[in-house]
């Protein structure tokens, strides 16, 4: 709505199809762990890879992005 990115408290799978639409990417999360993983967070400009990696900081998980597909794993 006002061009910012949030989740409180959404689950990684919910978060994931947000983030598909918002970067024009295909997300697979290679493990149900990782997909039930919640997070509160707000980005506003920065990068799919920016977004990962500070979502990285809160729970253990790993990322490949290759053009515009995006896998996640344990």
């Amino acid at each position: 709505m006002y061009n910012k990115l949030v989740f409180d408290g959404e689950d990684f799978r919910q978060i994931s199809n947000e983030m598909e639409r918002w970067y024009n990417v295909k997300i697979t999360i290679h493990d149900n762990a990782v997909a039930s993983y919640r997070f509160h967070a707000k980005f506003e400009h920065e990068t799919i890879t920016e977004v990962l990696a500070a979502l990285q900081v809160s729970l253990p998980f790993t990322f490949k992005i290759n053009n515009n597909e995006v896998d996640i794993y344990k």
